[in-house]
This record gives structure tokens, sequence and C-alpha cells, in this order.
């Protein structure tokens, strides 16, 4: 019922012929937005004056029925009409025809709202590489700067109360703010909502994290049910802080952060501080999508180093310059000796 309009329920609601939990699903439906709550007053007042109505109205029923059928494709089967009883009055057939003639009405009504509604499409846009001087420009005027790979379906114009998009891979989000439009990212099962505010996130398919870290504005990062949607976990970030979700265990943790290496993919700055190297090669192989395989503990080690625009090659010469151990590179693939 949230996301289909059933005639037939309301036409239950508002005869009264319908379970509690179905008078809950129509409440729900009606205030989730005002488009909603108008549509259901125009059907309420077609209904009420097409039951107290005695008198007749010239309208062409089969033509408009047919019409609405062709244009929503809508399929029936044979049935038989059988003469009515005796006992019927006209003031009744009336009213039923009335009544039929403004479900038709509604209906027409519903069927262009919705079609209006389908006619926005959706965008795949695919980013083949990082572009960093060409952020991806919504038509809501927010800006996306997408790392190599990434994919996101948008519609051309945001039409709803909710700025829907669906995203995969690593991004810089800088979001319009607008308080009566919020927007919804969906990564996987991880929803981002925000009104207007800037953010990295992440969800590419060699971690098993999905994280966000907050720059500016506010928001609320939770987890959903799949099955019913439902919201399973949720915290609210202020700048300075992230959260990840982990695909493994599915709990979401919140943290405060110190640098901005989770840009580096971006800037092509990385700072180190006193850091063990067990957390260097993590932080490399996040921004350069490499593997880093050793044969030796590396958490006795501490870095303080920083790195402006440097290949991967250059950043372990470094490394073997400092501590003395060897590396060797095939393709994505680092293995330190």
């Amino acid at each position: 019922m949230s996301k289909e309009l059933d005639i037939q329920q309301l036409v239950s609601y508002l005869t009264e012929n319908c379970s509690k939990g179905e008078k809950l699903m129509v409440e729900q439906w009606i205030n989730s937005s005002e488009d909603n709550k108008v549509l259901f007053d125009e059907f309420k007042l077609a209904w009420e004056n097409s039951a107290t109505n005695n008198d007749s109205f010239l309208i062409d029923i089969d033509k408009s029925w047919n019409e609405f059928k062709v244009l929503a494709g809508f399929k029936e089967e044979e049935i038989e009409v059988t003469e009515p009883t005796v006992g019927i009055s006209s003031r009744n057939i009336f009213i039923s025809v009335s009544s039929i003639a403004a479900v038709i009405v509604v209906m027409f009504g519903l069927y262009f709202l919705l079609d209006t509604n389908l006619a926005v499409e959706n965008i795949n846009y695919t980013a083949t590489n990082f572009q960093s001087d060409s952020p991806l420009l919504l038509s809501d005027g927010s800006s996306i700067i997408m790392n190599a790979g990434a994919k996101i379906v948008y519609p051309e114009q945001f039409t709803s109360d909710i700025r829907n998009i669906n995203f995969k891979g690593e991004a810089f989000f800088e979001i319009s703010k607008n308080p009566k439009k919020p927007m919804i990212i969906a990564t996987d099962n991880i929803r981002v909502k925000v009104l207007g505010t800037s953010f990295s996130l992440c969800n590419c398919d060699n971690s098993d994290e999905i994280s966000v870290y907050l720059e500016t504005g506010k928001v609320l990062f939770y987890s959903i049910d799949n099955t019913d949607g439902s919201i399973l976990e949720q915290v609210v970030l202020v700048p300075g802080q992230t959260a990840s979700f982990s695909k493994t265990t599915g709990l979401i943790t919140k943290q405060e952060f110190t640098n901005n290496n989770h840009n580096a993919w971006k800037t092509g700055a990385l700072e180190f501080v006193k850091a063990p190297l067990s957390d260097v090669i993590k932080v490399l192989e996040k921004t350069y999508k490499i593997k880093i395989d050793s044969d030796e503990s590396l958490n006795n080690f501490l870095l303080t180093a920083r790195f402006n625009g440097e290949t991967p090659e250059s950043i372990f010469e470094s490394l073997h310059i400092i501590y003395g151990f060897n590396f060797e590179m095939q393709g994505d693939t680092v293995r330190i000796y």
C-alpha cells in the first residue's frame, strides 16, 4: 500500500468494510505525503457526492471505461449480466451508476498522476575513470565526484517528496540542501539520509565494510531488513565522525576520524602520524585497490610520513628505505618479504 495505490482498499476504507490492519495501511499511505492526502480528499469527495446525489447525470460510462482500459492496459474477462430484480429502485440504479462514474473519474486522475511519475526516466551511470575536475551534476544542484568503477542510478528530475538514488562504489557527495525533500542514498541494505551536506561514501566489492565519512552537515546512517524494509540499526553523524557497516556481522560502528586519508583516492594526499604499519597497509590497500601480503608481522613498526600524489611503487620504495624490507609487485598484488 505504501508504494502502490489500491482502489479497492480505498473503497473498503470509505465504506468501513475493512479490517483494522487494512484501515491502518490506508491511513499510513494517506499520511505519507501531501500528494496522497490531496488524492484521497478528491476520491472521498467524488465518492460522497455520488452517494448523495439523487439526480442522474449524462455520462458515457462505456466510453470512459474503455478509454481507461486502453490507457492503463487493463484486461477484463467476459461476465454474464443478469436482469435486475423488480425490487431494485431507480434511485439505487442512479446511485450505482454515479458511484461507478466517480470511481472512473478518480481512476483517470490516478492513472495520469502515476503515469507522470513513471515518465521520469532513471539514468544509469558508471564512472570509467576518476575525474575530479568534472563531477556528476544532479538536477537539484548536487554534485558527486566518483571514483573509477562507481555506479549510480538517479532520476532525470526529482519529482517525489524524497530524492532517491542508488549507489555502489566510492564517491564524494555534495548534496544541495532542501529540508522539504531529503535525499536517501541506497547502497545494498544501507541507507544514508541527508538534507544538505558533504560526505564520502564507500561500498566497494573488495571491502567487507560500507563506510561514510561526514565532512559537513548531518546524516542518518542506517541498515534495513531487505524483506520488509524495516530499520535494523541507525546512527546520526556530525562532522568529523565516521560510521561503518560490517557486511559480515551486520553491525554498525561509529567513531571520530582525525585525518582525511579516506579521501586520498580524490586528493592524492596520505598522512600518517605514529601509525602502526599494519594500519598503513590497510589504508594503502583501500586507496590503491591493491592486495598486500607480508611474510612477517608489521605491528611493531610505526610510520610518520606524508605522501602527496605518490604511486604505490614510490611509497613502497620509501618503506624499503625506512625499514629495510623488500617488496615485489605483480599486478594488483604486493608481497613484502
